[in-house]
């Protein structure tokens, strides 16, 4: 591109005239934007002994693709799965999140073992959300990971694994990925990409500079600290949003799980209808609904019915909410996609109707629809209702919903084999206990003060993850 014709118009939106060489082999504004190549260049370009551009590879690290599962194979939820397997989905606030990860068996790792994961090594997007970094920082013997990840394994004579995780992060990184991303429905990143994005590093008398890199990282690090201070505040708070249910109700949970019950007879009623699997029949269930039986209660089928009127209507472009835009931990809808075809089966969203994942439910996914999602569309795993009853409100519906008298109820009428999932006959069976109304607003209020309380503090480690990313860029490119 020659740089002494092109000229930038106007940055908002975005407009440049370009020229072309013969070695450009793209023509998207993406690979041309003057804004990106121009902050490389003057990282390039300055005149410091003390710093150097250099590729990640092979200066700093080697990038090499994870492994598909081989066609035709499910992954099956089973005690004996063992092994991690890393998504996309597991690259979650710089980490390589283990304890989140789907497990396979040794039989399935076999058939990808020469594609693996292990301490100090960062994973990088490279399909649909493109850019995301995680390190893994556990010493794990086997851990298995997706094509949509590039691994990046550290030369730590140059560079520093923490040092690179956030030169990724930062927007010195960030620019470059999203610069080499191509695609139209779905970006990606090709290894090739990352093998060439550029990283801006400390020099001493001619060798990389470890102590200059470690002093950046011990700040960072002194910020992020603070950060996840906030975090774990926050995430007890949720905890403790969980619990009030149970502590306003006052019936006791029995604290017994599937594992005590292993082996037990059951004795199994002549209705034809009626399920004969160990876990439907299990010991713990009854010992749940007979707790009950002291309490004034309702199925919820007598509370709520499916939502009516589920026409969606066409669009050039539809708001998508998929199960993992869904946070079980405070049961809101966090985000959602903008698609121009719906593709699958999906479901019409309506404001102030309930939503129950049909999939997982006893992770608590249960949402009320707020009226920015009206009209939206979500997935065909979800189940929409309304309210049918007077002597409940929605808001404490959705409260029992996810607490442990209903998730533990759904934990034992699943059905399923390889994706365990709760049916419509189950949801409408499942027993709520219904206390006077005083008792439910008390309720609400309390769980809605906890969510709000850790909202500010998550406000607070955001402000926090900000500063750090700022920090790092200041002291790279100032210190």
């Amino acid at each position: 591109m020659a740089n002494n014709t092109r000229q930038v118009l106007t940055n908002k939106p975005l407009t440049f005239k370009i020229d072309i060489d013969d070695q450009d082999n793209r023509l998207d504004c993406a690979w041309f934007n003057p804004i990106v190549n121009d902050e490389i260049e003057s990282l390039r370009s300055k005149d410091r002994s003390d710093r150097k551009l250099v590729n990640l590879q092979p200066y700093c690290a080697n990038v090499h693709g994870g492994k598909r599962l081989p066609k035709g194979i499910v992954i099956e939820e089973d005690e004996f799965n063992k092994i991690p397997y890393i998504r996309s989905t597991d690259i979650k606030n710089l980490r390589v999140n283990l304890s989140d990860a789907v497990k396979i068996s040794g039989e399935i790792h076999r058939l990808i073992q020469n594609y693996q994961l292990r301490k100090s090594d960062i994973a990088l997007t490279i399909v649909g959300t493109i850019g995301e970094v995680g390190l893994l920082e556990d010493e794990v013997e086997v851990c298995d990971f997706t094509e949509n990840i590039a691994r990046i394994r550290i030369n730590e004579d140059s560079i520093l694994p923490r040092f690179l995780l956030y030169f990724l992060d930062s927007e010195l990184g960030k620019i470059q990925s999203e610069r080499f991303s191509v695609g139209s429905l779905q970006y990606k990143l090709s290894l090739q990409s990352c093998r060439n994005i550029n990283i801006y590093l400390p020099f001493s008398n001619g060798k990389y500079d470890i102590e200059k890199q470690k002093y950046i990282v011990d700040t960072v690090d002194t910020i992020i600290e603070k950060a996840e201070n906030y975090k774990q505040k926050s995430k007890r708070l949720i905890e403790e949003s969980r619990n009030i249910v149970a502590k306003n109700i006052g019936l006791p949970i029995p604290s017994n799980d599937l594992k005590q019950y292993s082996m037990f007879l059951t004795d199994l009623n002549s209705n034809e209808y009626s399920r004969l699997d160990a876990l439907f029949n299990n010991p713990y269930r009854k010992e749940l609904l007979n707790i009950f039986k002291s309490y004034p209660t309702k199925p919820l089928g007598e509370l709520i019915k499916p939502q009516v009127g589920n026409k969606i209507l066409p669009s050039d472009f539809y708001k998508l909410v998929e199960l993992e835009q869904i946070d079980e931990e405070t049961g809101r809808i966090i985000n959602y996609q903008e698609v121009p075809e719906l593709g699958s089966e999906k479901i019409l969203l309506k404001k102030g109707n309930l939503l129950i994942s049909k999939l997982q439910p006893e992770k608590g996914k249960v949402v009320i629809v707020p009226d920015s999602y009206d009209t939206s569309v979500g997935s065909s795993e979800l189940l929409p209702y309304s309210l049918t009853s007077n002597e409940v409100s929605i808001k404490y519906l959705w409260a029992v919903l996810r607490s442990n008298y209903i998730l533990k109820q759904w934990e034992y009428e699943l059905t399923g084999s390889s994706r365990m999932r709760i049916g419509p006959n189950e949801i409408k069976g499942t027993i709520i206990p219904i206390p006077e109304r005083g008792i439910q607003e008390q309720i609400v209020t309390e769980i809605e003060e906890k969510i709000n309380e850790s909202d500010k503090l998550l406000e607070n480690a955001g402000q926090l993850y900000t500063s750090a990313k700022r920090k790092f860029v200041e002291l790279l490119l100032n210190n």
